[in-house]
Order: C-alpha cells, then structure tokens, then sequence
C-alpha cells in the first residue's frame, strides 16, 4: 500500500491473515483544530465538552486555513503514558501557521508508526472484536500485531492517530489506526 498522505512514507508492508498492516514514517506535523486535556494523570479529558467546542467552529462557519482534503483525525495524546495527562485533539493536518482564531494548533514531531485499517477483517486476523467507537483499538498492535512483527508500543511525544477518511457527501469511507513504535 502507498503512503496515504504526503507527511508519511511506507517503510514496509506486511499481510497477516487476510490483512495488511505498514510501516509508515512521518514527518514533523502541524494539526489544527481543538484540544482538550485531562485534570491530572488519572482521568480522561471530557470528550463530550471538546466535541461541543469542535462543532461549535464548524458552526460559526469557521474553518481552517488549507486542511488535508477529504481527511480529519482524532490524535489520543499520552494514552501510552501514566506520567502525562491523556489528551484529545479533534482536528485536520494544515501547512500553515496562520489560522483562525478559536482553534488550537498542535505541532507533533517525526516519527514511526504502525498503520492498520479499522474495519471488520483487521479485526478478524488478529481475533479481536471489531472496535465500535471510543478509545481505538491500539491494543491490535500492543498486544497482537507489534509483537508479531518485532515492533514495541512507543511511550513517547506521539499519539495514536484515527485518520477518518470521508467521501464526497461526507460520509466516511474509512478509518486507519496509527499507532507510534520502534523496533
């Protein structure tokens, strides 16, 4: 599979049961959109306010200075961490600085992941539930694929990465899971 936005590069394909997984390598990134973050290093941060906050700018119409076309993300930051709180970012990857006042922008540094879709038949080669919403499912690779395939988590400055990809009307076509590793 190619690199599916121009910050990553593939580094190496793996199948595995009827399933593909890749190694993908990242540049620097800057994100714009909202960010919410927890109270201390025990709690999640309220998702139901951020989300509030997120359609809020959609419906004062605005928007940000040249997002990634047809692809918006949700970044869980430090959810590999028990030392830093756990935070959430609604947003779009930008080229630029300047952006609308009422957003928040996230610079994340370079670095590598492991990138499976989230569908059915990833699921189903790793023998797992299929994820319904809510913390995604980065135990695929902790627990099932990074082992497998040599690779350890990472408890660093980078998120798990949802990356939604959306038709045309909307819609979304699909869901990819980024989950940072060395190995």
């Amino acid at each position: 599979m190619e690199s599916l936005h121009k910050q990553e590069k593939v580094l190496q394909n793996f199948q595995f049961d009827g399933a593909s997984a890749q190694l993908v390598e990242w540049t620097e990134t800057l994100w714009c959109g909202k960010v919410k973050y927890a109270p201390n290093c025990t709690d999640e941060p309220d998702v139901e306010k951020l989300m509030e906050e997120f359609v809020a700018l959609g419906e004062a119409e605005l928007s940000p200075v040249d997002p990634e076309e047809g692809w918006d993300v949700c970044l869980s930051i430090n959810y590999l961490s028990n030392q830093r709180p756990s935070g959430v970012f609604f947003g779009f990857h930008v080229e630029g600085r300047r952006q609308p006042e009422g957003f928040d922008l996230l610079w994340l540094p370079g670095g590598r992941f492991l990138r499976v879709e989230i569908n059915e038949s990833t699921a189903r080669a790793l023998d797992s539930e299929p994820w319904t919403g809510g913390v995604p499912p980065y135990q695929w690779v902790s627990d099932s694929l990074g082992p497998r395939l040599g690779f350890q988590v990472q408890d660093n400055a980078l998120p798990i990465v949802e990356y939604y990809r959306h038709n045309e009307d909307g819609s979304i076509a699909g869901c990819w899971l980024y989950v940072p590793v060395a190995g």
